[in-house]
């Protein structure tokens, strides 16, 4: 199920800043321009992982669990 908005954590596209969604068995790719997304992007911040929340790729903190 794809929501129409996407959260305040999505993952923004490099050329456009639009969000970055997931749709099963393809590539996550920007909803506004369709770019692809690559790990070449380095989309990925330090101290943070990515999650799929209702098809949105989000960029969510790393918490370490002792």
């Amino acid at each position: 199920m794809i929501t129409l908005t996407p959260p305040t954590n999505v993952v923004r596209c490099v050329k456009c800043t639009g969000p970055i969604r997931h749709i099963d068995r393809k590539p996550y790719e920007c909803a506004d321009c369709g770019r692809n997304v690559s790990m070449a992007d380095g989309l990925i911040r330090v101290g943070y992982h990515w999650e799929i929340v209702n098809d949105w790729l989000t960029s969510v903190e790393t918490v370490d669990v002792d």
